[in-house]
């Protein structure tokens, strides 16, 4: 143990925490600095300065110190305590200078205050340790019974003085007083942990001064009862804390897994363990102790920032005894270690000891490092096949593994503020958060949806029955217009447009006023545009305190998450975003009572167009001047998409195209005896219903299998896989995908064959794919008397809507760019539309975009084919997507991956610019957030251990006072 005297220790405990710190508070001031006061900056500037200045100091010491080989003097670890309490007392009087309260919470971590007690802690703990060793010499044997008793002193006079002293009216002390009473708990505090540790130390020497015969007992409390009994404690197992609010997830974290208990049973007996005489088996135990430092470690750090507040606890509730514990443990652990070291020295040599000790203290790390990245590899695969499938490959999911991988997942997200650290699992569910979910969220939707998908066991703290399209925040849009609840409306819809010849497109700005004409305030307005094909967004604005603020072009999730926390804070954000397909929603907040607010977008368009919004009629294009220009042809961006114009497209061939029947059956684990009965339902619809065409077949579980007619009809019943959920969103999308792969003169009527409808896995639409099905919106349920039940593809598909005895007759389509040789079929609607005429594949979507770096017309063509390419291949959308979102970016053309959010201050672009950046790091499935309400966080009074350990005895004192005066 007194190799901590080696100055090389102050590298990994001062220099390092102390960088780190400066790298945190660098990253966060870079986004609070432009709201702070110029004294707020001054005294971020003064710490960093301070900061960086202690960290140089030590390194240049140490590095001095090694280069003279010498050990750490006592004079060291009393500089370094007097400087380090300094410094966390005065970082504690300027808190509130540093995160003054007109920061928003959402723009920091919510224990950010608290990492200064984190990094600096480790430099005092060993400061202290220093001072241990230096005041107890091994040549010399040392009494063990009066530092125990210096050390409970400490409490008993904290107690005596606030029972004796605090309740005399005459006492009444000023500024200066109160400072001095700060300073003498914090000496009595460091006097505390000292004589605690040099007690500890001696007593886990075997040549303590006539202890030696009972140091098992002294062992067998510190490493086996207190670490149990505080793991009952902290987890209510005992009733301890009953109507305290922590007994779900523990008063420090959730430690109730019976592998906590066993781990801290198993180090007891190891500990207690009588050392062998043979080298080997010593080295055996030797090692096994050395695998379960880490558990000791672990918990030592945990408790390290609360160690100054134990002499508080122990003199108040008596308890304060448990937050020792783990600093206990630890002395002891390690000087269990020493001794073995020693004994073990002369038979292995000093590396290949200290080589074995540090295998043996990563094994636990280790084993915890690759469940968590076996966790990773698992959820990713779930998520891969759910939202960025291959089409016609196979679910290769073990969905046991799957539901323990969610349990997890949804434990460590657990509910903020179970625990005073605000995590379920200190440090380790911020580890596990980084390593699987790239310290994104996977929302309980998703949850959800992959647990029904696979058929797994939801998490308990799910609901069962919730599903991606009912809990959607996208929800199906019919038209243009959406009721508005009484509160902001639209008074006023403008447009104002130019032509450009240059990308033979028009340039419109629409114009929106909205007003709130009710009595009540801080209200949002919110409303959806339906653009035609071609018709692409290029800006957009908001009015804000007297301010034209345009917006900014961001990821989609980032701007959505940024948008929340800003509309908490009754602050003024805009937001324009894609639902689906080509419809926008538009949210403005806040409104006041009364207030009248204006916001607007730019959009590119190829020729006149009209528009509804909120009832309201508009048109965009009209030359007062006279008649609009007639560009020569279609104008396609590159050789990938082409427009086809209303007038255009009313100049094609028109014709039905020939039907025919594709059923998607259920094949989910719970339909394995409906077998026979499927096959009889479709042999009875296929004979009263003649189509030219054979029909087509997809068995759907967890996985797509698709059969032509031949195969049906080969198909053995022990070749049946009844697996999963009825995904029937996979089964969908992949039929329609394949069928506008190939411009044929027939199309698909799908059937779905199930016993539950209800059961089916579907979105909340299929407008993404509205291309894809030109015949037809519909698709159909079959029920047992051979009757149809109609569903739209376009919005809510889970909803029924007609029954019929026959599908609904086909709609008129139109060949282009001709009927002999046609590239695409579309809707004869009289609208226009955007065609493929690219090669469509993988590898042609994960090819770098090829959209020019202007944001004109053309630019937003290419976007619109880059994302249309990515719906029939989305299995290369992870790198595509990227792409996608970064051409956005340049060209400055909204897509349905970003998104226009409009800000009011430098602040609020500067943590959505973090944010973005960690979302395009991540799995497109992961998410920013899910709550849309920040919780506030036990562990923010905890700004940092002594400063609430100060807070306490202030606040003691003042209710004494008021109750002696009352």
């Amino acid at each position: 143990m007194r190799t901590l005297l080696n100055p090389k220790w102050l590298w990994l405990l001062n220099t390092l925490p102390v960088g780190v710190l400066l790298a945190w508070f660098g990253a966060e001031y870079v986004v609070i600095g432009s709201l702070l006061e110029p004294a707020g900056r001054l005294t971020w500037h003064v710490l960093g300065a301070v900061l960086l200045g202690l960290g140089v100091v030590h390194a240049a010491y140490a590095g001095w110190l090694a280069a003279r080989q010498q050990e750490l003097p006592i004079s060291y670890a009393l500089a370094a305590l007097g400087t380090y309490i300094g410094l966390l007392y005065a970082y504690g009087t300027q808190v509130e200078q540093l995160f003054p309260a007109v920061v928003p919470r959402w723009m920091l971590p919510n224990d950010l205050p608290l990492y200064a007690g984190t990094f600096l802690m480790p430099t005092l703990a060993h400061a202290v340790a220093v001072l241990v060793l230096r005041l107890t010499p091994e040549n010399r044997v040392h009494k063990v019974l009066p530092n125990f008793g210096a050390a409970l002193a400490v409490p008993v006079a904290f107690y005596l003085f606030v029972q004796l002293v605090l309740p005399l009216r005459r006492f009444n002390p000023g500024p200066v007083a109160t400072h001095a009473l700060v300073v003498l708990l914090i000496a009595g505090t460091l006097l505390f942990l000292l004589a605690l540790s040099r007690g500890v130390y001696l007593l886990a020497q075997q040549r303590a001064a006539g202890l030696a015969p009972y140091r098992w007992l002294g062992v067998l409390v510190v490493a086996g009862v207190l670490p149990l009994v505080g793991l009952a404690v902290n987890n209510g197992d005992w009733g301890v804390l009953g109507n305290s609010g922590f007994s779900q997830g523990g008063v420090f974290g959730d430690f109730s897994g019976p592998w906590w208990y066993g781990l801290a049973a198993f180090n007891a007996v190891l500990l207690l363990c009588p050392n062998p005489a043979n080298p080997w088996a010593r080295g055996a135990l030797f090692l096994g102790r050395g695998v379960l430092l880490s558990y000791t470690l672990y918990f030592f750090l945990v408790f390290l920032p609360f160690l100054p507040l134990s002499v508080v606890l122990v003199a108040a509730l008596g308890a304060g005894f448990l937050l020792l514990a783990p600093l206990v443990l630890f002395i002891v652990h390690v000087r269990v270690l020493s001794h073995d070291y020693a004994a073990l020295r002369p038979h292995f040599g000093r590396r290949g000891l200290l080589a074995a000790l540090l295998v043996a203290g990563a094994v636990l790390p280790l084993a915890v490092a690759g469940q968590y990245a076996w966790h990773r590899a698992t959820l990713h695969r779930a998520l891969d096949y759910v939202y960025t499938p291959t089409y016609g490959k196979p679910a290769d999911i073990n969905p046991a593994a799957l539901a323990r991988v969610l349990r997890t997942v949804s434990h460590h997200k657990g509910r903020r503020g179970s625990s005073i650290t605000g995590a379920q699992l200190p440090y380790l569910s911020s580890f596990y958060n980084w390593l699987v979910l790239d310290n994104l969220t996977l929302p309980d939707t998703k949850i959800s949806l992959l647990s029904r998908v696979f058929a797994t066991p939801a998490p308990a703290n799910q609901a069962r029955q919730q599903t991606e399209n009912q809990a959607s925040q996208e929800p199906p849009a019919a038209g243009g217009a959406t009721p508005q609840p009484a509160g902001p409306h639209l008074t006023r819809l403008a447009a104002r447009s130019h032509y450009d010849a240059r990308q033979r497109a028009w340039v419109s700005w629409l114009d929106l006023t909205v007003a709130n004409d009710s009595i009540f305030g801080s209200t949002e307005y919110s409303t959806r545009l339906e653009l035609p094909a071609g018709c692409f967004v290029r800006n957009y604005y908001l009015d804000m305190a007297g301010r034209r603020e345009f917006g900014i072009l961001a990821e989609k999730r980032a701007a959505a998450w940024v948008y929340r926390q800003i509309r908490n804070e009754n602050r003024d954000p805009g937001l324009l975003r894609y639902l689906s397909g080509n419809t926008l929603e538009l949210r403005v907040f806040p409104f006041a009572a009364g207030e009248v607010r204006r916001t607007g977008l730019q959009l590119l368009h190829p020729e006149p167009l009209t528009l509804q919004l909120d009832g309201q009629s508009v048109t965009l294009g009209a030359n007062p001047a006279g008649p609009a220009p007639k560009p020569a042809g279609p104008a396609p961006a590159s050789g990938d998409a082409t427009y086809v114009s209303a007038a255009r497209k009313a100049a094609l061939p028109a014709l039905h195209r020939q039907p025919y029947v594709h059923f998607l059956v259920d094949m989910s684990g719970a339909r394995q005896g409906s077998w026979p009965r499927y096959r009889q339902q479709m042999a009875a619809l296929l004979g009263r219903n003649r189509y030219g065409s054979l029909p087509e077949y997809t068995l759907t579980g967890s996985s797509v299998r698709q059969l032509t007619e031949q195969g049906f009809k080969q198909l053995e019943p022990a070749q049946l896989r009844f697996e999963g959920g009825f995904y029937l969103d996979r089964a969908l999308r992949q039929v329609l995908v394949q069928a506008t792969g190939q411009a044929t003169p027939r199309y698909p009527v799908l059937v779905v064959v199930t016993d539950d409808f209800k059961r089916a896995i579907l979105p909340a639409n299929f407008a993404d794919l509205r291309h894809a099905f030109p015949d037809s919106d519909f698709f159909y349920e079959l029920l047992p008397d051979g009757r149809l039940v109609a569903h739209s593809l376009q919005t809510n598909p889970a909803m029924p809507l007609d029954t019929l005895a026959h599908p609904v007759p086909a709609g008129l389509v139109v060949a282009w760019p001709s009927l002999r040789n046609p590239v695409a079929y579309l809707p004869a609607n009289g609208q226009p539309d955007i065609v493929l005429t690219g090669p469509v594949n993988a590898a042609t979507v994960a090819a770098p975009p090829t959209a020019p770096a202007t944001g004109d017309w053309q630019a937003g063509l290419a976007l619109q084919a880059q994302w249309r390419a990515q719906l029939h291949h989305p299995e290369a959308s992870a790198a595509a997507g990227r792409q996608l979102v970064e051409t956005s970016f340049h060209t400055g053309i909204l897509t349905p991956l970003t998104a226009y959010l409009a800000l009011e201050n430098d602040a609020q672009k500067a943590a959505l610019r973090r944010k973005q950046a960690q979302l395009l790091a991540g799995h497109a499935a992961l998410e920013a957030d899910e709550d849309q309400q920040r919780m506030s966080e036990p562990a923010d009074w905890l700004i940092l251990a002594l400063l609430a350990m100060v807070l306490l005895g202030r606040g003691w004192w003042q209710r004494r006072r008021l109750a002696v005066a009352g």
